[in-house]
C-alpha cells in the first residue's frame, strides 16, 4: 500500500477523510498527471456527477496535487453561478414557477461562467463568484475570489456538466411524481432542455477535459444529498430536512439519469462509485 505524501496527509486532515480516499483516487490522480504533462497553456478540467457524489472533494484533491507540484490552480462550482432569488423569480414569471427553485439548467448565470473561463484561458485576471446555499443567495461580492495570478489549471465542477440535451421524444413521459404533479404540460422540462441545448453547450465546449463521477443509480442520490444538508445544518444552522430533500432532488432525476446514460461515452475519465461513494 502506498505511503501518503505530506500534502496527501494534510488533505485528509483538512477534509476529515480516511487515508483510503487517497488510495481510491490513484486512477484519477494518474489521469490528472497525464493530462497536465507537457502543459503549455491554461487547462480547464470539468468534474461532473450527480448531487453528493464527491465532485467538490475530488476537485479540491486535484487542486491540492497541482499546488504540490508548484502549479497555480483554483476550483469553482457551477453552483457558485446560481442566480439570485430575484432573478430566478423573473424566470419563474416568464417560463414556469418551478424556475424559482435553483438547480436546473436556466438557473445559472452561464454567460458569467463563459466569461470566467475565457478570461482564464487568456491569462487575464478574473473573479470567481461564490453562492451561499444556506441563504439561497450569492455571497456579497466582497466574499468572491479574485484571481490576479495567471493560473495553470481551473477545475470547474457541477452536477450537469457535459450533458447533451435530450431528444424531444424523451420529454413526453413524466419521470416521477414531481413532474406528474407540477409539469404535466411539459413546459418546465422542455424549457430546461432548451436552456441546456444553447448557452450550456457553449460553456461545455470550453472544457479541455471532462471527468464523470458515475453514481450508477438515482437511488443513491437521496442519501448523499441528505448527508450534505445535515453537514450544512451542523455548520450553518440552516438546511433542508428529509422531506424537503426528497422533494428537492426529484427535479434533478431526469437529467441525473440522462447523465448516467450518456456521459460515460462523452467523458475523458469515468470513475464509478458504489453506494458508499467509493471508487470501484
Amino acid at each position: 500500500m502506498q505511503v501518503l505524501t505530506d500534502w496527501q496527509r494534510q488533505f485528509c486532515e483538512e477534509h476529515k477523510l480516511p487515508k483510503q480516499y487517497i488510495y481510491g483516487c490513484e486512477k484519477a490522480l494518474a489521469w490528472l498527471k497525464r493530462s497536465i504533462e507537457n502543459q503549455s497553456k491554461p487547462i480547464c478540467i470539468a468534474v461532473s456527477g450527480c448531487q453528493g457524489s464527491g465532485k467538490s472533494t475530488l476537485s479540491a484533491y486535484f487542486v491540492a496535487y497541482l499546488k504540490s507540484q508548484a502549479k497555480l490552480a483554483e476550483s469553482v462550482s457551477i453552483d457558485d453561478f446560481y442566480y439570485s432569488t430575484a432573478k430566478r423569480q423573473v424566470l419563474a414569471n416568464q417560463y414556469s414557477p418551478l424556475f424559482l427553485t435553483r438547480g436546473a439548467p436556466g438557473t445559472h448565470d452561464i454567460q458569467r461562467a463563459i466569461d470566467v473561463i475565457n478570461d482564464f484561458k487568456q491569462s487575464k485576471p478574473f473573479v470567481l463568484p461564490r453562492f451561499d446555499k444556506a441563504a439561497d443567495e450569492p455571497y456579497p461580492e466582497c466574499n468572491w475570489t479574485s484571481v490576479t495570478s495567471t493560473l495553470d489549471v481551473l477545475v470547474f465542477e457541477g452536477w450537469c456538466l457535459g450533458l447533451p440535451p435530450q431528444p424531444p421524444n424523451l420529454l413526453k413521459s413524466s419521470r416521477n411524481q414531481f413532474e406528474s404533479q407540477h409539469d404535466a404540460e411539459r413546459l418546465y422540462r422542455s424549457q430546461v432542455n432548451d436552456f441546456l441545448s444553447k448557452d450550456y453547450q457553449m460553456l461545455f465546449s470550453l472544457f479541455d477535459n471532462l471527468v464523470f463521477l458515475n453514481g450508477q443509480s438515482f437511488e443513491y442520490v437521496y442519501q448523499w444529498r441528505l448527508e450534505q444538508e445535515q453537514k450544512l445544518i451542523a455548520s450553518r444552522g440552516k438546511g433542508m430536512n428529509e422531506r424537503q430533500v426528497h422533494e428537492f432532488i426529484q427535479s434533478y432525476q431526469r437529467l441525473t439519469e440522462w447523465g448516467i446514460e450518456t456521459l460515460p461515452t462523452i467523458c475523458d475519465l469515468e470513475l464509478i462509485l458504489d453506494k458508499d461513494r467509493r471508487f470501484s
